[in-house]
């Protein structure tokens, strides 16, 4: 990529071979260390005598390299998952990750989890403006897709379709309208308040209509035990900006998703294999409290980019220590560069934000990563 070139031995250029820059960039991405204390490290163990300028320049454009690094290894692993059911189950969702001192979105991980073997299918970073859609995924032919509301439009559902595989959505009355066999838009309200019994699965034919294309697909329901009915209108009531209807209150009490599934399952299995949708917001939790993912170290866009870029390298590098026969599914990486700001934040808030972050308060890092933290030290040696 024309990251490292060759230069004459009378220039004495510091850097001639990447191997050391990407052994700083990976410790300080694990480790969470300051650039001052990276580039000491490194000089200590005679690694790399550069000055954390320097360091932070090269973190600047070393974004496209990483990207190449994940790529290579999603594509070069190859396995046989396990079917559940005759389909492969993605969990896909999206995250955010904000810089220091910022109260908005600084960038989006789009994630897709295969749960076969809880092995990245999809990795996307963009930055605030990366809407979450269906589009972005690659789905493949025999996978089944679990989306939540924010995925829930014709649009994405064609997506996932137009590739040969399926999808189970949970159903955002707004912005995915359903459709019975004459066209006539279905009631899903009307056909809530019918339900009466708890825990009874219950299902209907419905259509998707993306322009004159009909997609055919089911409508399944279940109405939750009464004391998930109770949290789940309690949950809806916080979300709410304002003041919640009646309809939405009602509506909480039930899960309904739209599957194109047509006979493979019964309705009962699909909303037990949408269920299992959750593991994908666990691994979230996991990036951002075990391996800091969210803990971003300044306010540039390009160094910000590369510290998601190397955090999910670290990750992808930990799954192979713990197990090496874990698989990752080829064509599974995507990432979006982050574009220049357009306006770089004043100094006295970057010395505000700074002043704001605490020390004291750091996650201690999992089994793994303490393993993978003392591979990468003990190589600089």
């Amino acid at each position: 990529m024309g990251l490292v070139q060759e230069r004459p031995e009378h220039i004495g250029a510091k850097v001639d071979d990447i191997e050391p820059i990407l052994r700083l960039v990976l410790y300080l991405a694990g480790t969470s260390d300051s650039l001052r204390a990276t580039v000491a490290r490194a000089a200590a163990l005679g690694l790399l005598t550069i000055s954390h300028v320097a360091l932070h320049k090269w973190m600047k454009k070393l974004g496209r390299y990483l990207v190449a690094l994940l790529s290579r290894m999603v594509e070069t692993a190859s396995f046989a998952p396990e079917k559940w059911c005759g389909f492969d189950l993605i969990a896909g969702d999206a995250t955010t990750v904000q810089r220091p001192g910022s109260k908005g979105t600084t960038a989006r991980v789009h994630y897709a989890l295969r749960l076969s073997d809880l092995t990245p299918r999809h990795i996307e970073v963009t930055d605030e403006h990366g809407g979450e859609t269906a589009r972005r995924f690659r789905a493949e032919p025999g996978e089944l897709w679990l989306l939540d509301r924010a995925y829930s439009n014709p649009v994405g559902v064609a997506s996932i379709r137009d590739r040969g595989a399926h999808v189970i959505v949970r159903v955002n009355r707004a912005t995915l309208p359903l459709h019975d066999r004459r066209g006539k838009r279905i009631d899903i309200m009307m056909r809530l308040r019918r339900t009466s019994a708890r825990e009874r699965v219950q299902q209907c034919r419905a259509f998707v209509h993306v322009g004159e294309r009909k997609i055919p697909g089911r409508l399944c329901w279940v109405r939750l035990p009464a004391k998930k009915a109770a949290q789940a209108r309690e949950r809806a009531r916080r979300e709410a900006e304002r003041t919640c209807d009646k309809d939405t209150l009602f509506a909480a009490e039930f899960v309904f998703v739209f599957t194109t599934i047509l006979h493979e399952l019964t309705a009962a299995r699909v909303l037990i294999a949408y269920r299992a949708r959750w593991q994908v917001e666990l691994d979230f939790k996991r990036s951002k409290s075990i391996r800091e993912l969210d803990r971003l170290p300044n306010f540039l866009p390009q160094t910000i980019h590369s510290w998601i870029c190397a955090k999910l390298l670290l990750q992808l590098v930990a799954v192979r220590i713990a197990s090496p026969i874990a698989a990752i599914p080829p064509s599974a990486v995507g990432i979006t560069l982050l574009p220049p700001p357009t306006r770089c934040p004043a100094p006295s808030q970057a010395r505000s934000a700074r002043r704001s972050r605490h020390p004291a308060v750091v996650c201690r890092p999992a089994r793994v990563e303490r393993s993978l933290r003392g591979s990468i030290t003990s190589a600089t040696r």
